[in-house]
């Protein structure tokens, strides 16, 4: 089976107003299928791990269960209302915040600001906006090439 990309930025939100939380979902989900492309992460580290931990949830009961259940967004939406401890509006306006504003640490963003070709006048640092560049250059790459049918 072809990899599947997950394309939701990390600035996306579902009803309930939580940065992250979609594409998180996402990959999880894709992983559990053997969808995901190799080297993403799912569920462990990076804003993944941020996420849950912003919102006060057992980050291994919250991968179980895409894992095992695999639940449309709605329902995880669901299953989050009754697990995660910090849920009021001013833990999610922070957690996005911190999501939004987030500058990738040089180390990881030099390397991969050179191979997206960004130029070093191009103004864009942040981890969402680099994230979001990465994946959609790899879809690109995967479909010119024949690696993704479309």
């Amino acid at each position: 089976m072809e990899p599947i990309y997950p394309l939701i930025s990390s600035a996306a939100k579902g009803p309930l107003g939580v940065c992250h939380l979609p594409r998180l979902w996402l990959k999880i989900l894709l992983f559990a299928c053997g969808r995901l492309p190799e080297g993403y992460r799912h569920g462990e580290g990076g804003f993944d791990e941020f996420t849950t931990t912003n919102l006060g949830l057992d980050r291994d009961a919250f991968v179980a269960y895409i894992e095992t259940e695999k639940p449309g967004y709605q329902q995880l939406e669901a299953w989050v209302k009754k697990h995660a401890t910090k849920l009021d509006p001013a833990s999610i306006a922070e957690h996005n915040e911190a999501i939004l504003t987030r500058r990738m640490r040089d180390e990881i963003a030099i390397p991969r600001r050179a191979e997206l070709g960004l130029a070093e006048s191009d103004d864009l640092w942040n981890a969402v906006g680099l994230n979001d560049l990465d994946d959609w250059s790899s879809v690109h790459k995967e479909v010119v090439s024949g690696g993704i049918s479309v």
